[in-house]
């Protein structure tokens, strides 16, 4: 800044500029005097205008080559500076593993964070915040253990999660509650996906942080806002989103087909879609998939043994390797597991129907007495009816309760041995019957009537053609009303209750109003018997069902799926490492819970000693998978912060940093502005030169000899 002395130059050779005087002879200076005045006044004018513009071209060039910067905001710290706390937000959803090229998202946003902090100064803090399904805060409160941070920072990785920015940022503003007077800077490192900010478009999010919502209104304008979107500005991502089997219920030679639901973030394409069962590929389609669509695949199934499958649906690979193939396992079923419970006599009709035809031979239905109920494991039956078998001892009830809450399906028919009273203990029954009521000889004859059509009890159900659902009842139970959660499914006429139902945790309850045998009803000996049997069971092992697959978590029940799990076997992780399970106790019971179930692909079970066996599909939630990119110019608006600034790469992010924290460079400008100011002083000095007049040209001498002003008359 010494050289802006220079700017005395002008000053200097204005002064030293030496007036000539032209001497002439005239016999008044009156007019001379006046035109003097006014030719002076003019002349004074132009020379400081160009001694004006001289002097700040010298000023405009010694500051130029200064480099001077200004800062943007605090301009109040000028001339020092404020120590800075910083808090960096990570995105770590599973999208930031999304490769292109030799360049992955993931590590050039980790490299960004680390430089972040190799830029702050001995005194700054700082913390980090994961962006997950819920945000996690590595450091509540920022540190000046920077080394720490960047430890913690060196390990993290992407989870199989999603991620939701609008409920980050809270928690990033809550840390710096007790800053105090430091500067405060708030980054967002993610990958440009749309998906993690747009909850700060909801009207109704909910406040899942302890921070609360996000609110534009309460933040600090002294706070400085900069997020990096790091993806891919076009990214591209095929992947299979869900699979279903129809029909869910798999039997030996069942003719079945897998529906795959095909995703494309990207332009319009055809790309191969591949079924794999026991690793042998099984199908292959190529579909035309529109760009940002989605599309259903179908594949038929080949005939499959029974047993557990593990089967894939693949796509090829691309950018995001994580969502290119969703697991399941297909279950297929050589019976339908029923039991029985009763005596010889009263089971009897029930037992040939369900063994009559092909499907009763492959059912697997097992009989036994209500005393030797306690001693059965009842998880191995989908379906269990109890044929005038009560009462029943209180622990017995209670397996059975448990039972249905599990997935099971129970069915109980009334007898002569089971009083009203018998029920009365149930908490799980539809109805608590208070009597058993005899039918006049005139209204036995009852047509049945199905009140719930779309129940999917009877999802498929057909009588024999002519056949007409008609019985005659002797006598039946009665219940005044029914439970909660319950209805009822069948009528004998108008008036009189014949079949209800009530689903209690994953199962489901039904209750006839009439014995399985033809001491209360001709029911036996209807068409509708049989079918109606049938469709419980099927119902029953529906209902019961394993999921074909799950979603990743990292902890998880396993005893709804596999409920005879011990502490002795052994989950293998599909990369072979052993899964934790530990039994925790859930009210009276003790269940078994893994931990980490966060690894797509096939869970095995080993135990005792026999070979693995496939148990669980697991796969990462799709959601994250829609890479749609969002616009840095939105993201003001959408976050109510106009300054928010918005980079697309680490060194744009550098830069903007540096403008922030040490002031824009004003060179460029300073340069441009001297152009300016010499352009102006060039053409006003022209200008100057052409237009000056001398004084004898501002007179008018006469014929007379006399001399007046232009101006006068």
């Amino acid at each position: 800044m010494f050289a802006a002395a220079a700017a005395i130059i002008p000053l200097i050779l204005h002064l030293m500029q030496k007036r000539r005087t032209v001497r002439m002879p005239f016999s008044t200076l009156r007019f001379l005097k006046a035109a003097q005045k006014r030719s002076s006044n003019r002349i004074r004018m132009e020379n400081f205008l160009l001694w004006l513009l001289r002097t700040l071209l010298m000023i405009a060039i010694a500051a130029a080559f200064a480099v001077p910067v200004i800062r943007t905001v605090n301009l109040g710290r000028l001339m020092g500076q404020a120590h800075r706390d910083v808090v960096i937000i990570m995105d770590v959803s599973y999208s930031m593993g999304y490769e292109t090229g030799q360049r992955r998202v993931w590590e050039s946003t980790r490299q960004t964070a680390l430089a972040i902090l190799r830029g702050l100064q001995k005194g700054d803090r700082a913390s980090v915040i994961l962006a997950g399904d819920r945000p996690t805060t590595l450091i509540e409160k920022p540190s000046a253990d920077l080394a720490m941070v960047q430890t913690l920072i060196e390990s993290l990785a992407p989870r199989p999660e999603s991620s939701h920015l609008d409920e980050a940022l809270p928690e990033a503003l809550n840390a710096l509650k007790e800053s105090g007077n430091r500067e405060r800077e708030i980054y967002v490192l993610t990958d440009g996906q749309a998906l993690p900010w747009a909850g700060f478009d909801s009207t109704n999010r909910a406040d899942h942080t302890v921070a609360g919502p996000w609110d534009p209104a309460r933040v600090d304008k002294d706070i400085a806002f900069f997020a990096l979107l790091a993806g891919s500005r076009s990214p591209e991502n095929c992947r299979p989103v869900d699979v279903t089997l129809s029909p869910s219920l798999l039997m030996t030679n069942t003719l079945a087909t897998l529906n795959a639901r095909i995703a494309r973030t990207g332009p319009a394409s055809d790309l191969a879609v591949t079924l794999f069962i026991d690793n042998a590929e099984v199908g292959r389609r190529t579909p035309l998939l529109d760009a940002n669509g989605i599309q259903t695949v179908a594949f038929p199934l080949p005939p499959l043994t029974p047993g557990i499958h593990a089967a894939r649906v693949t796509t090829p690979a691309d950018g995001l390797a994580v969502d290119d193939a969703f697991h399941l396992l297909i279950r297929i079923r050589e019976q339908l597991p029923t039991l029985c419970v009763g005596d010889e006599q009263d089971t009897l009709f029930l037992m040939t129907a369900l063994t009559a035809g092909q499907q009763g031979k492959a059912g697997g239905v097992a009989t036994l007495n209500a005393d030797a109920l306690k001693e059965t494991s009842l998880r191995d039956y989908s379906s269990i009816f109890l044929v005038n078998a009560l009462p029943l001892a209180g622990q017995t009830m209670l397996d059975l309760e448990q039972y249905v809450k599990n997935g099971g399906t129970l069915t109980l028919f009334p007898g002569d041995n089971a009083t009203p009273a018998a029920y009365r203990d149930w908490s799980i029954l539809p109805a608590k019957p208070d009597s058993v009521t005899e039918v006049p000889q005139g209204g036995r004859v009852r047509p049945l009537r199905l009140l719930l059509t779309q129940d999917p009890l009877f999802s498929g159900f057909a009588l024999p053609p002519g056949a007409t659902p008609t019985l005659a009842i002797r006598r039946a139970l009665h219940w005044p009303n029914l439970e909660t959660n319950s209805v009822m499914v069948i009528e004998a006429g108008s008036d009189l209750p014949f079949l209800a139902s009530r689903y209690f945790g994953k199962g489901r309850v039904l209750l006839c109003a009439v014995s399985a045998d033809r001491r209360w009803s001709t029911l036996p000996m209807t068409s509708f018997f049989l079918p109606m049997l049938h469709q419980i069971v099927q119902f029953g092992a529906g209902l019961a069902k394993e999921p074909l697959y799950v979603w990743t978590t990292p902890t998880m029940i396993l005893s709804d799926s596999l409920p005879d799990l011990t502490e002795n076997d052994q989950i293998l992780m599909p990369d072979g490492r052993l899964l934790t399970v530990r039994p925790v106790r859930q009210g009276s019971d003790i269940l078994m819970e893994a931990e980490g179930v966060e690894e797509p692909g096939i869970y095995t079970l080993s135990r005792n000693g026999d070979p693995a066996s496939p148990v669980l599909a697991v796969n990462i939630e799709r959601k994250e998978s829609a890479l749609e990119p969002i616009e840095g110019s939105a993201l003001g608006a959408l976050t109510g912060l106009p300054g928010f600034r918005v980079a697309l790469d680490g060194e744009d992010l550098q830069q903007q940093i540096n403008e922030y924290r040490r002031g824009r460079p004003l060179t460029e400008t300073l340069f441009w502005l001297a152009l300016l100011l010499a352009i102006a002083e060039g053409w006003l000095a022209n200008r100057i030169c052409r237009n000056r007049s001398t004084l004898v040209a501002t007179v008018k001498v006469q014929e007379s000899g006399r001399i007046r002003s232009p101006a006068s008359p």
